[in-house]
């Protein structure tokens, strides 16, 4: 099981559209497994305050090098270890069911395929995402890659 990190309460309009236990199973084959943590963050408490399209799910590989200007504590608390996490975003719970399922059908083999791509990311410098978005008009899923990597 893919451990989690962080998990905000949330108010009873609004849902996370996928758990960690579904993540977990989805992603067994995946070469960051063991590396991975999941956080459930209440990015908004109030459905009519989400913008459009909203963020559900993003999965980031990230490392920061140590600087002068880095903080004792930044270092203390690992903020510049290489890093693999997933993120989980509430939706309104009105259309949390319609996210979960195109997540499930769609979107968790993207994630797998992405890691897979990105398996020799570990130890680079910089960092790279996949983040997948709900339209909350048009009920669709759709996401974007970024990377910015150095050797």
């Amino acid at each position: 099981m893919i451990p989690t990190k962080y998990k905000n309460k949330l108010s009873r309009l609004m849902s996370y559209p996928i758990s960690a236990g579904i993540l977990s199973k989805a992603l067994l084959e995946t070469p960051q497994l063991d590396q991975l943590s999941i956080a459930f963050y209440d990015s908004c408490q109030e459905p009519h305050k989400i913008k459009n399209p909203a963020k559900v799910l993003s999965v980031t590989y990230s490392h920061q090098l140590v600087s002068l200007t880095s903080s004792n504590k930044a270092i203390e608390y690992g903020w510049y270890e290489p890093k693999w996490s997933i993120t989980v975003y509430p939706v309104p719970r009105t259309c949390v069911s319609l996210v979960k399922s195109q997540l499930v059908e769609t979107g968790l083999d993207k994630m797998k395929q992405w890691l897979h791509k990105y398996k020799d990311a570990m130890g680079k410098v910089g960092g790279c995402g996949l983040h997948f978005f709900y339209d909350l008009e048009t009920n669709l899923l759709s996401f974007s890659e970024d990377e910015n990597l150095s050797a």
